[in-house]
Parts: C-alpha cells; structure tokens; sequence
C-alpha cells in the first residue's frame, strides 16, 4: 500500500477509538493531548477533517445538546441528577472554552511544549469541541482547488455553530464557518450570515482568515438564502469590503450584487463600494432595460448621483450587445442625458465607454454617442413620460 493509504488506515482505527472516548467517557480528560498533537501536526491530510467533524457531532451529542448519552458523561456526582446532567452544567461545560480558556497551552505561543496544563477537576466534553475543530478545519482553504469533502451534517449542527460563533474568538469562528461551507455540494440548511451578524457589530476589525470565511461563505449560499438575511448580509459585506480578486466567481457575485442593489434595503443600505465594483465585474448582458432606468429613476429622485453614475455606466453595458432596440432605451437616453448635465465631468467617461469594444451593436452605440453630444452642446433632456 502507499503510505498514504496506510496513513488514512491508521487515522480510521484512531477515530474510531476517539468516538469510543466520547460516547462511554472513558479517559476523555485526556483526549486533550491528542488533540494538541493532532493540531500541531502541520501536513496533517484532508482525510482527518470528515473524521473530526464526527467528533463534534459526538461531542454535541453527550454535552446535552442532544437526546443520548448525558449519563455516561465520568463527571462529579453532585452535577448528575435523576434526569442526567442539568442544563445548567451544559452550559457552564460550553463557557469554560472561549478566548480566555486554554486547557493545553499556556499562552498563544505557536509552538507546543511537552508541559501540560492539568486537565481540570470539572470536566465537560464541550471544552473539547474548538480544539477538534481547530484539528479539522484550521488547514482547510475552501476553493476549487480544495479536494472534494463528504461531512455528515447532524441535527447539532446549528447548536454547535452557534456556540462557536458566541466565542469571541475570530479563528474559533473561522473554523466554524470553513465548517458550515466545506462541504459545498451538501451544506447544512439555513445561513451563518445570521450567526455572523453580532460579530459585526464589533469594533475589533476580522482577523484576515475569518475575513477569507465569510466571502467564501457569502459565495457558497443560494441567492435565496442571503435574501433571507438581506439586512445581516447587507452589514456583513459592508465591513468585509471584497474586492474582486478576493473572489472565485465574479459572475455570481455580478448577478447577486445587482439583485441586492435593486432591493430597497440595498438601495439604501449597501455601501458606494459594491456599486463601484459593477465597474470592474462582467457585465450582466441579460439584465432588463426597463428594471435598470426603474431603479434610475429612484437614484436620480433622490439626487444620488453618485450612485446614479456608476448604476447609468452598469445599465449601457448591459445593452451594449443588445441587437435592435432595447426596451426602455428612450428613458435610459433620458436619464442619462439629466445625469451628464448634472455631473459635466462624466461626459468623457461616457464617450469612451461608447467607443469601448463592448459595444457591438450600433443601435446602443449611436445612442450613447448622440447623448454625449447632446451633454456637450448643454441640450435639456425631455421631461419624464407619463405615468
């Protein structure tokens, strides 16, 4: 056998005794040394992450946060009572973990040392569940380049999602969310957008890995799901700032962008940042005319300008291959010719997007030519068409 193939044997005896550790309590205060040996290992394969993931679902199972097992927990006797072990004591087993709690190292020193610290007279198996995920999920990059995974989603999964995004502590959620997005072709339902949102109402900026999470989560969810979350999303982004080379699809994120701009919420809410982003991304050639010069008309009531520039460019673009008359093209020429008199120094901007190589019709090209012409000359558009 190759020793990868070896290797992966090994690892499956090994995780099959961890799961023993779990379910029937026996020695699992000393898991804790695996997992700092597992977790120093710096070329540890792809084929411990399925495996770690099963120990968390174990692990959510016996912390209480599941129907099985609380009573085969080895823990002080006062803390179990005739139904098992008490909510509260749960509880407390997720508390001892988070930014403070540091059961195996002293420090954040990068390196391990063979001093342990004494694993604690009160133990929960919760204290185990970051440190497993550090295991698993640390060294996972998510991408096209990333080799195919297979977890095996529980009904814990939001419990435990949860508890790790209320650490406080950027890689624990990191590692949360690679979690939740991994297995891209079989994610858990719902959206860690929601779970994300208190970590946006914090000062602290993201730490560059959960930064890198959150846009490969944002580009992992259906358009349904962020719609579900609109607002949430609308403030996640707006602190994430991503830039287009941060992203691997630059069509999806085109064709969700312009959707959450013509939104009320991102119409007023979504930062100039997205809207200028429109600039650099593939133009969406089957975007409608008419829903374009719709949300024109806002922008130019309101006076937004600004935003009405970048959104006028983004509407020609979109026509620029159109054969024939596009619909709506006389009230794109309108506004178009309101906002190059209102903002003159955009006309060259305009002009040269006319003479640009996207434009392969010339019904649209004409068009944008003769508005230009008419900006120079300082000709008033017509008023707007009736209601």
């Amino acid at each position: 056998m190759y020793t990868s193939d070896s290797l992966e044997i090994i690892l499956s005896h090994l995780s099959a005794r961890v799961m023993n550790a779990i379910v029937d309590g026996n020695g699992l205060e000393h898991l804790n040394f695996l997992l700092e040996f597992l977790a120093a290992w710096e070329k540890r394969p792809m084929c411990l992450t399925p495996m770690a993931y099963k120990w968390c679902s174990a692990i959510s199972d016996v912390a209480g946060l599941g129907p099985k097992s609380v009573f085969l927990l080895r823990l002080q006797p006062q803390n179990v009572g005739p139904g098992g072990l008490s909510p509260e004591h749960a509880e407390r087993g997720f508390s001892f973990v988070g930014p403070g709690y540091d059961p195996i190292r002293t420090g954040k020193a990068s390196h391990h040392t063979r001093e342990h610290t004494q694993a604690p007279a009160y133990f929960h198996p919760g204290m185990l569940l970051f440190m497993i995920l550090e295991v698993g999920f640390r060294l996972v990059v998510p991408g096209p380049n990333q080799p195919a995974l297979r977890l095996d989603h529980t009904p814990y999964h939001d419990v435990l999602f949860k508890r790790v995004f209320s650490t406080g502590d950027d890689e624990a959620v990191a590692d949360g969310v690679c979690a939740w997005i991994a297995d891209s072709n079989h994610m858990p339902a719902g959206s860690c957008v929601h779970s994300l949102a208190e970590r946006v109402e914090e000062d602290p900026p993201f730490s560059p890995r959960l930064r890198r999470m959150c846009i490969h989560a944002i580009e992992h969810m259906q358009p349904s799901e962020l719609r579900v979350s609109e607002l949430e999303t609308i403030r996640l982004l707006n602190r994430l700032d991503v830039s287009v080379n941060e992203m691997e699809n630059e069509g999806k994120w085109m064709k969700w962008l312009v959707g959450m701009i013509c939104s009320l919420a991102g119409l007023e809410g979504l930062s100039i940042h997205y809207w200028r982003l429109l600039e650099e991304l593939p133009p969406a050639r089957t975007f409608p005319t008419v829903r374009a010069v719709e949300l024109g008309r806002l922008l130019e009531e309101a006076e937004n300008w600004e935003k009405l520039e970048v959104w006028i460019a983004f509407a020609w673009r979109s026509v620029a291959s159109v054969s024939g008359v596009p619909a709506g093209l006389e009230d794109l020429k309108r506004v178009t010719l309101k906002l190059l008199l209102q903002r003159p120094s955009t006309i060259p901007r305009f002009e040269d997007l006319s003479e640009s190589e996207g434009f392969w019709f010339f019904i649209p090209r004409y068009a944008l030519e003769d508005i230009c012409a008419q900006a120079r000359a300082g000709k008033l558009p017509p008023g707007p068409p009736p209601p």
